[in-house]
């Protein structure tokens, strides 16, 4: 009896301890509760400061990297960790199991992140003691990919690549047009998408992003215009005047069209990118003979790559944008506007840049991959 009482004292005790580690204020030193030889095994292994390492030994390592003591060096792609706030904690569904040395607790974990994000994440701790009162055990479970997601992934909205590839559509009236869009996102989304592939490694393209009032409307009067010489065109047997526009998948698009000519000025931000050598025959010097499927492919492949990527990036961070490029019918007009040297630089659309109204996209409708694939041989179906 004896025996099972003083069991029972150090079961409660050691409990008592854990129910302190979470819950005692910031001046009480998490460490003083542990071993000088603590051991803390953490499922992530994708601490930004120790890729790939799942244990960590010692009050120091444990301190720096589990506690976040040592300041959160940039990951590879430039993000920084959205640690928690610790003055928003709070805990709720709380279940405490002691037996012995070791006790395990289960909460749901509820915070707000440094940047303002909520988080909430269920943990199951297991601990064990030593005789004397200390921990020189930690086993934490956790619900990692929403962690990772939360805390590790910054503004992302998106975070599989293969959904990112397959539900970033051209966004037209989901365009939020009420919402300012920071220069800081474009500039992290430009940091991403100049690491596209090019021609030589020469980055031959700039990108020019139109916030001002006045400029913006000076391109949507353009827009508009080139879209009425668009649908006012001489219609020929060619494909792109052959299309079927009574169905009402092409009678939706027709709508979204629309949308964008009437609104375009109020979109938040507009892109011009431009690629330096005409291949049109209108070029200056050398490009003026540049004509060729050849000088054609290598200038377009030294853009095109990037300004996917761009779009990609502002997908994944909750924004959109729309391949326009009827601005091409008066690209003169657009050049003058914004001051670029039409012999000199080649326009590739105009792209409408903005927050987009919810972040859940379906998988846009397409042909299956089989019917576009040919293998050895060309043919025609």
């Amino acid at each position: 009896m004896v025996t099972a009482l003083l069991g029972d004292q150090v079961s409660d005790r050691n409990k008592s301890a854990v129910e302190q580690f979470f819950v005692a204020g910031r001046e009480v030193d998490r460490l003083s509760f542990m071993t000088e030889d603590i051991e803390w095994w953490n499922g992530l292994g994708k601490f930004p400061a120790a890729p790939g390492q799942t244990v960590f030994r010692g009050k120091d390592e444990v301190g720096a990297r589990i506690l976040g003591r040592a300041p959160s060096p940039p990951q590879p792609n430039g993000r920084r960790i959205d640690r928690y706030d610790l003055s928003t904690i709070s805990f709720d569904d709380v279940h405490t199991i002691a037996d012995g040395p070791y006790v395990f607790r289960q909460h749901l974990y509820k915070a707000t992140t440094i940047g303002g994000k909520p988080y909430e994440n269920v943990y199951g701790f297991l601990f064990r003691f030593t005789d004397d009162g200390l921990i020189d055990r930690i086993w934490e479970h956790w619900g990692t990919l929403n962690a990772y997601e939360t805390l590790f992934q910054g503004p992302l909205v998106v975070h599989d690549p293969d959904e990112i590839l397959m539900t970033t559509p051209s966004v037209r009236q989901r365009l939020d047009l009420e919402r300012s869009v920071d220069r800081d996102v474009i500039a992290e989304c430009m940091e991403i998408a100049v690491h596209a592939p090019n021609g030589s490694n020469q980055q031959p393209y700039r990108f020019i992003f139109v916030d001002d009032a006045e400029t913006k409307a000076k391109l949507a009067a353009i827009y508009r215009s080139a879209m009425a010489d668009f649908i006012g065109r001489p219609r020929t047997d060619a494909a792109e005047d052959r299309v079927d526009r009574t169905s009402e998948a092409q009678q939706r698009i027709a709508r979204s069209v629309a949308y964008l000519a009437e609104n375009i000025e109020k979109v938040p931000v507009l892109c011009v990118p431009i690629v330096a050598g005409r291949t049109d025959g209108n070029g200056s010097g050398a490009h003026a003979d540049r004509t060729s499927t050849f000088w054609q492919a290598g200038r377009w492949g030294s853009v095109v790559p990037a300004l996917w990527s761009f779009m990609l990036a502002l997908r994944s961070r909750g924004l959109g944008s729309a391949w326009t490029t009827l601005t091409l019918i008066r690209e003169r007009e657009v050049a003058e506007v914004l001051g670029i040297p039409y012999d000199e630089w080649m326009q590739v659309g105009l792209f409408p840049i903005a927050h987009t109204i919810g972040t859940d996209f379906r998988i846009t409708p397409r042909k299956p991959a089989e019917e576009l694939t040919r293998w050895n041989q060309f043919r025609s179906s």
